[in-house]
C-alpha cells in the first residue's frame, strides 16, 4: 500500500508560526517566497544574532546571519558548516521537508548552529555534527 505524501505547509502558515515563536520576527510572503528576518539568542549568555530566512516550496530554506558579521576563529581560514555563499548548513540533505514547520525545525536548528559557532570561536573546533562545505578559491567562484 502506497503512502500518501504529506502536503507542503502554506507559506502564510509558515510565517504565522515563526511570528508565534519569535514575536519580533518580520516577514512577507510574495511571489511564492517567504522572506523573514528575526533575532535569535542561543543562550542567555550568547550574543543576539539577526537572521534572514528565504524559503520557497520544493527548495531548502536558505538561512544567513546578517548581523553581527560572523567572525573567524584565529586559527581558521573559513567558517565551518556554511555553504560557499555563506548560508548556514543546518541539516543533511533530505532531513528537512516542506511538510515541516520552519518554526519547529529551522529556527531551533539555527539556534543550535549559532551555539556551536560560539563554542567554535572559543574552542577552535566544531562541537556539532554534519558535513563540511569547502569554500572555493576566489578564482573558482561563480560570478
Amino acid at each position: 500500500m502506497a503512502s500518501i505524501p504529506a502536503r507542503a505547509v502554506n507559506l502564510g502558515r509558515q510565517l504565522a508560526a515563526i511570528k508565534a515563536a519569535v514575536p519580533d520576527a518580520q516577514g512577507t510572503v510574495r511571489g511564492g517566497e517567504l522572506l523573514c528576518t528575526l533575532t535569535l539568542q542561543p543562550t542567555p549568555m550568547s550574543r543576539s544574532y539577526r537572521v534572514r530566512i528565504v524559503y520557497r516550496h520544493r527548495r531548502r530554506p536558505r538561512v544567513t546571519v546578517t548581523d553581527p558579521p560572523l567572525a573567524l576563529h584565529p586559527d581558521a581560514t573559513a567558517l565551518p558548516h556554511v555553504y560557499p555563499d555563506g548560508e548556514l548548513c543546518l541539516h543533511l540533505p533530505g532531513e528537512w521537508r516542506d511538510h515541516m514547520f520552519l518554526a519547529d525545525t529551522i529556527l531551533p536548528w539555527t539556534s543550535a548552529w549559532l551555539l556551536h559557532y560560539e563554542l567554535w570561536l572559543a574552542l577552535g573546533y566544531w562541537t556539532g555534527t554534519g558535513d563540511q562545505h569547502p569554500v572555493p578559491s576566489p578564482a573558482n567562484r561563480i560570478r
